[in-house]
Formats: structure tokens, sequence, C-alpha cells
């Protein structure tokens, strides 16, 4: 049957799709879903299309309408009021990560070890080196061309991994490899050509990446989700701005952005759990 709790989960996902450093497979954790959304996937290819559906169409319903809804207000938001949005959101990764914790040790029923350590500090390090990555330089690209097109194609590709892998954001992959601002301009100015190449490369790109992620989680659990607990610790280093509040009402604002992010997180995993 239809879900309608899973239109409302796919705007939460789609909201932070629009804001480079948070990850939209982490609200998935957030709201408890990640697994299935990895098995309605998997679905697509295993021939059980009816089931993936069921649970897909609503979750894109709601992803694709806050996109449409709020990228011009979250491109606002951003710009006008960045450090408080950027706290908000670092609350609910920090909030996230003792969840992650403690489903590591549910799964398996053992604690880490050193190597699970080494490969935890690994993606921490590997995700937050992305913060030295800079946006000055560009610019949103125009009259496209052929290997225009087939870039935004394998940049879509790369950035869906983003709905499967919890800390690594596909806005920022975009940020990386230079089309984010090319993309939230078609988003804005609903260029269907640039829209319809990148969502190619992205639904082409789940369908084999959420394979993978699900390979690792049943076979090298724990050693996957030191993995995941690593990147969602250093997208903490990409989010939280460089620029601190400078006014006093500001920094009140920011912490409590913070705290609700926190708070909100908590709570969800509590519930999840």
């Amino acid at each position: 049957m239809f879900n309608w709790k899973n239109v409302f989960r796919g705007a939460a996902m789609g909201i932070t799709e629009l804001v480079p450093g948070v990850s939209a497979s982490t609200i998935a954790m957030l709201l408890g879903i990640y697994e299935k959304l990895l098995q309605a996937i998997s679905d697509l290819t295993t021939g059980h299309i009816k089931r993936a559906f069921r649970f897909l169409v609503p979750l894109g319903i709601g992803m694709v309408a806050a996109v449409a809804l709020f990228v011009k207000i979250i491109e606002y938001l951003l710009h006008v009021h960045n450090q408080p949005m950027m706290f908000l959101f670092a609350g609910l990764v920090l909030g996230i990560l003792p969840f992650l914790w403690r489903s590591a040790h549910a799964e398996t029923k053992h604690s880490f070890k050193p190597l699970h350590y080494v490969l935890m500090i690994g993606a921490f390090v590997l995700i937050a080196m992305t913060s030295f990555v800079g946006e000055s330089n560009q610019a949103v690209m125009e009259n496209l061309s052929l290997p225009d097109y087939i870039y935004l194609f394998f940049s879509g590709w790369l950035a869906s991994t983003a709905l499967v892998l919890p800390g690594i954001s596909g806005s920022l992959v975009f940020l990386i490899l230079g089309v984010y601002h090319t993309a939230i301009a078609a988003l804005s100015t609903i260029n269907i050509p640039v829209i319809i190449t990148i969502g190619c490369g992205v639904g082409l790109g789940l369908l084999v990446t959420s394979r993978l992620v699900r390979f690792f989680l049943k076979t090298y659990t724990q050693a996957t989700y030191s993995l995941m607990i690593g990147l969602v610790a250093g997208s903490l280093i990409v989010i939280v701005p460089t620029e601190l509040p400078g006014t006093f009402l500001y920094w009140l604002v920011s912490i409590m952005a913070l705290l609700f992010g926190l708070v909100t997180a908590l709570t969800f995993g509590k519930a999840e759990r």
C-alpha cells in the first residue's frame, strides 16, 4: 500500500541533498529507512518491482516535491543565514553517531577491532579533506555540448553514492566536480535537458552502488559500519562553517539550531532503536 509517511521522509532527504556536506542517506538512517531503501533499490533489478515501487514512489514524490519547493528557500537561507543553517545540520549529523555505534554492536554482538578503528579514521580524514574544496571559481555551465552532457551524466552517477553512503553529500560531490551551481541553476530555472541528464546518471548509479553497499553490509558488517561512522563524523568538518557567527544574537541562534538538530536526531535514534 502507498505509505504517505514516506512522502515526508523523502521530503526531508530531498531538502538535505540541496546542502553541500549533508547526506540524504544519513537522514534515511535517522528516519529508520536506510536498509529498506537499499532493499527497494535492489528490488528493481531482482524482479520485485511492485514491492520496490510501493516504497520508492512515495519517497521519490517527496524528494522531487521538496527540491522543487525549497530549492530557492535553501539557496536564500544558505546565503543569508548560513551559520544557523549549517549548525542545524551539524546537530543532526552529530546526533546520529550514537545510533550508528549502537547499530554496529547490535548487528554483530562484537566490539570494534583495531582494523575497524583504522578504517574509521581513514574515512573520517577522507571526508574531512573535502572541506578544502572551494567553489569560488565555479560558474554555471552554458551553451552545453555533447561532452558537457556526458560529464554531467557521470557527475550524477558519482553523486548517486550520496543516497546510499552516509556521510557523503551529493551536493558536495557536485561541488568537487565543478557542477554544483549548474545543477542548482537547472533546478531553479527548470532546465529539463540538464535535469534529465543528471537524473539518469543518478538513477543508473543507484542501481549499481546500492547492491555493492548491501553486499558489504551483509558480508563485512562491522567494517562497513566503521566506515560509515568515519564518513558521517568526517562530514561534520565539512558542515561546520569556517566563519563563525559575528554577534551574540547570531551565536545564540546558531547554538539553539545545533541543539535542536542534536535533540531531534537523538530522539529519532531512540525511537528507531
